[in-house]
C-alpha cells in the first residue's frame, strides 16, 4: 500500500491512493489558511510536492441570529430591549409585529450585525420577529420568534402638560409637565430622555425637575416672536419606576406670539406694558399692602376670567373670614389676569382708584382701573412677562414661580436629585 500526501499550512494530510477519488471534507481553520485542493503545496514551505490530486472542500458556516427575548418567552417587561443579532453574518431584514396590530418600529446598525427596536412594547401583547441573515458563500439564516408582554402594571403613567396643542403663548412660557405620579430619582434621567423639545428657529433651552412629579422645560432666553416648538413624549413602554409604566407617547406643538413684557415698579406705583420692546402704555397701580406684599419676580400670565370670585376666608383664614373686618372680602372682581399659582391677579379695582399711582392697599394683587384691566386682559396672552419690584416677597417655588427665578447656568438638573426649598413660603395674594 502506499498514500498520497497534501499540504495544508504546516499539516500533512495522507490518504489511501484506494480513496483518493473520493472528496474529502474538513471543516477545520488553521489560522485563516486556506485548503488547497488537487494542488502541489510549495516545497519552499517545508513539505514535499504531492503528484496526485486531493479534492477537499471546506464548509462554510451559515450566519447565527440571535433574538432577544428568547423565543416563548413570557411576562415581557414594556421596556425589554428587543434586538436581534448576527455576529458571523449580516442581517437582510428584520420585522417584529404585534399579533393584530402594528409593526415595532426599528433599524439594523450600519455594520449591519444589529437590529433594535426603538419603541417600547404594548400590555399583555403577543409579539413575533421573523429575521434573515446573509453569511458567506452564499449562506442565509430565517429565524422566527414569538414572544409575550406582562399582563398587568400597577398604574399608567399620566401627565397633564401646558401649552397646550396649537396654542399661541408668550415668550415666556415654559413647558410644564405634572406627572400623576412621584417619578423615582433613579427614573428620573431615563424619563428626561424620551422627551425631545424641537424649536424652530433653534434655541437652548432645558429641563428641571422642581420635585418628583413635576418637570419644567424653559428655554435659556426668552422665546423668539414667531418661534415654533414641538413637544415630544415618548413615554410608550417607559418604566416610571414602582411599577408605573407608560402606555403612549404623545406630541405637543405651539407658536410663539409677539413679545410681551409688563414691568411694575413698587417704587413708582406704575405698570409699564411693552410690545416687542416699544413702550405701548403705562398705568398707575396699587400693589400689596404691609402683611400682604405683592409677588416680585419674573412671573408670566398663567390664564385669564373675565370674573373670579374672591374671598379673604379661603384665601388667608383667621380674622380675614370675619365679616366687617378690615381685611374681610367675598366679592367677584373683574378681568383678571393670573400671574401665580396661589391668587395673585392683575385685576380690575375700582375701590381702589385713588390710591392707584400712590399707596399699596390691595391684599396682594395688582390693583387697575376697571378700564385699564380690561385692556390688559384683551391684550395679554398665557406665556406673557410680567416683572415686578421692589415689593420684598421673592417669588420661588412654594408659590410655583421659580422658572425665570432661576439662572440657567444652574437650571438644568434633569436626571440629579431636587432638594428640598428652604425659602420661607409667601403670602397668597388677594384683591
Amino acid at each position: 500500500m502506499y498514500f498520497r500526501a497534501a499540504w495544508i499550512g504546516d499539516l500533512m494530510v495522507r490518504f489511501d491512493s484506494m480513496i483518493s477519488r473520493r472528496i474529502l471534507l474538513l471543516a477545520a481553520t488553521f489560522g485563516g489558511v486556506g485548503i488547497l485542493a488537487g494542488c502541489s503545496a510549495p516545497v519552499a514551505g517545508g513539505g514535499p510536492a504531492s503528484n496526485g490530486s486531493a479534492n477537499a472542500v471546506l464548509a462554510a458556516a451559515a450566519p447565527d441570529v440571535t433574538v432577544t427575548p428568547v423565543d416563548h418567552a413570557t411576562g415581557v417587561a414594556l421596556d425589554a430591549p428587543v434586538t436581534v443579532t448576527s455576529n458571523i453574518g449580516t442581517l437582510t431584514s428584520v420585522s417584529v409585529t404585534k399579533v393584530g396590530g402594528a409593526a415595532v418600529p426599528g433599524a439594523i446598525a450600519d455594520d449591519g450585525r444589529t437590529w433594535t427596536a426603538s419603541d417600547g412594547l404594548d400590555l399583555a401583547a403577543q409579539y413575533q420577529v421573523t429575521a434573515n441573515a446573509s453569511g458567506p458563500g452564499g449562506t442565509h439564516t430565517s429565524t422566527a420568534v414569538t414572544f409575550a408582554t406582562v399582563r398587568s402594571v400597577s398604574a399608567r403613567l399620566l401627565t397633564t402638560s401646558t401649552p397646550d396643542d396649537g396654542a399661541t403663548v408668550g415668550v415666556g412660557a415654559p413647558v410644564d409637565l405634572h406627572f400623576n405620579t412621584s417619578v423615582p430619582q433613579a427614573q428620573r434621567a431615563a424619563l428626561v430622555q424620551h422627551l425631545h423639545v424641537v424649536s424652530n428657529p433653534p434655541q437652548t433651552g432645558g429641563w428641571h425637575w422642581f420635585d418628583g412629579a413635576s418637570l419644567h422645560y424653559r428655554p435659556e432666553n426668552y422665546w423668539q416672536s414667531g418661534t415654533t416648538v414641538t413637544v415630544t413624549a415618548n413615554f410608550h413602554g417607559l418604566n416610571a419606576g414602582n411599577g408605573v409604566y407608560g402606555l403612549a407617547s404623545w406630541t405637543k406643538s405651539f407658536t410663539v406670539g409677539a413679545k410681551h413684557v409688563s414691568m411694575i415698579d413698587d417704587t413708582t406705583h406704575t405698570m409699564k406694558v411693552y410690545t416687542n420692546d416699544q413702550l405701548v402704555n403705562t398705568w398707575p397701580v396699587s400693589l400689596g399692602k404691609s402683611g400682604f406684599r405683592t409677588l416680585e419676580g419674573t412671573l408670566v400670565v398663567l390664564y385669564k376670567a373675565q370674573k373670579v370670585m374672591m374671598d379673604s376666608c379661603s384665601t388667608f383664614g383667621g380674622a380675614a373670614c370675619h365679616p366687617g373686618g378690615a381685611n374681610y372680602y367675598h366679592d367677584y372682581v373683574y378681568w383678571d389676569t393670573a400671574v401665580s399659582t396661589n391668587g395673585f391677579f392683575i385685576h380690575a379695582a375700582p375701590w381702589s382708584e385713588g390710591s392707584q399711582g400712590f399707596a399699596d392697599v390691595s391684599h396682594g394683587c395688582i390693583n387697575l382701573s376697571t378700564s385699564h384691566a380690561a385692556t390688559y386682559y384683551s391684550y395679554a396672552i398665557p406665556g406673557d412677562v410680567v416683572i415686578i419690584s421692589h415689593t420684598g416677597n421673592i417669588a420661588d417655588l412654594s408659590n410655583g414661580e421659580a422658572d425665570w427665578q432661576i439662572p440657567f447656568a444652574q437650571w438644568d438638573n434633569s436626571g440629579v436629585a431636587q432638594g428640598s426649598n428652604t425659602a420661607p413660603p409667601s403670602t397668597a395674594g388677594g384683591p
